[in-house]
Formats: C-alpha cells, structure tokens, sequence
C-alpha cells in the first residue's frame, strides 16, 4: 500500500500539538538513515567531540566498574522522580 502525503497529512492534523516536536525529530531521523544508505556515510563520523568524550567517559566507567544493574538504575531513577515530584 502506498501511502500518500495527504494521508499522513490526515494523521498529522489528529495529533496533539505536544507531539510535533517528536514527529519532526524522527522526520529527520528518517531523513538522516535515508542519506546514509545513499551516500554510506557511517554516522560514527558526526559525532561531536562533546558525543565523543561522553562516549568515552562511558567506556572508562565501564572498565573502571562505575555501573549499575538494570535494577538498581531503576531504583535510582524511581526514587529521583519521586524527589522531584515533591
């Protein structure tokens, strides 16, 4: 099935104005993923240095046993969102 721009017009004007900014996020998402297979850019290479050192940062936590288990960062998440709902 083809899907024309009047049809995703259609779902655009249902959605609620709060989600836009995420629509146009994955729009240019998409967009990006679309070039890279046309141009076989690797994505690795736009990285900033600040996405760099992060990533870096990262790493070295992980080397250095700086983690949490999944069950633990959900519990600090947990209890920071009830902190903050205070």
């Amino acid at each position: 099935m083809d899907i024309t721009i009047k049809e995703i017009e259609k779902n655009l004007k249902s959605l609620p104005k709060e989600l836009f900014g995420q629509v146009n996020d994955y729009i240019e998402f998409l967009k990006s993923k679309y070039n890279e297979t046309k141009t076989h850019e690797d994505w690795s290479e736009k990285l900033t240095s600040s996405q760099k050192k992060s990533i870096q940062k990262g790493i070295d936590d992980i080397k250095n046993g700086r983690t949490f288990s999944h069950d633990e960062a959900k519990q600090k998440i947990r209890q920071y969102l009830l902190e903050k709902s205070k």
